[in-house]
């Protein structure tokens, strides 16, 4: 199941040609990123074991400013076992402005090595999992 997150764009986000900067589609995707993880278990950001091993997005239209929020439809596409893919569309109103996969892999930070994905955390991923991109 998909999960769309409204956020708001900020003046500060614009760029010389008067639109949103492409680096600040990354914090908008980090953004939604961390609310799935909140709607799946608040204490897992403090337990620092992810990392993200890869991300990639397709800018599909400008964003310009507006004050009406961005619509980020957030969604896991991929369980495996050390790692997990989130995907993100960006809505501008009706139009697809981007859309991004992320490749997150769970991690011990002390032995440098991925780790299974704990089964509870598991379990809250597939709560959100689609393999198409939600309608």
């Amino acid at each position: 199941m998909a999960i769309d997150i409204p956020v708001e764009r900020r003046f500060k986000d614009l760029d010389p040609l008067n639109h949103v900067s492409n680096a600040t589609f990354l914090d908008y995707i980090m953004e939604a990123r961390v609310r799935l993880y909140l709607a799946i278990d608040p204490d897992i950001m403090r337990s620092g074991d992810q990392v993200v091993a890869r991300q990639e997005i397709n800018y599909r239209a400008p964003i310009e400013y507006s004050t009406e929020p961005l619509v980020l439809r957030t969604w896991v596409s991929h369980i495996g076992n050390t790692s997990f893919t989130i995907e993100c569309q960006i809505w501008d109103g009706g139009a697809l402005a981007a859309d991004a996969k992320t490749v997150v892999v769970c991690f011990d930070i002390g032995s440098n090595k991925p780790i299974p994905i704990p089964e509870d955390f598991r379990a809250g991923l597939a709560a959100h999992h689609a393999e198409q991109p939600p309608t």
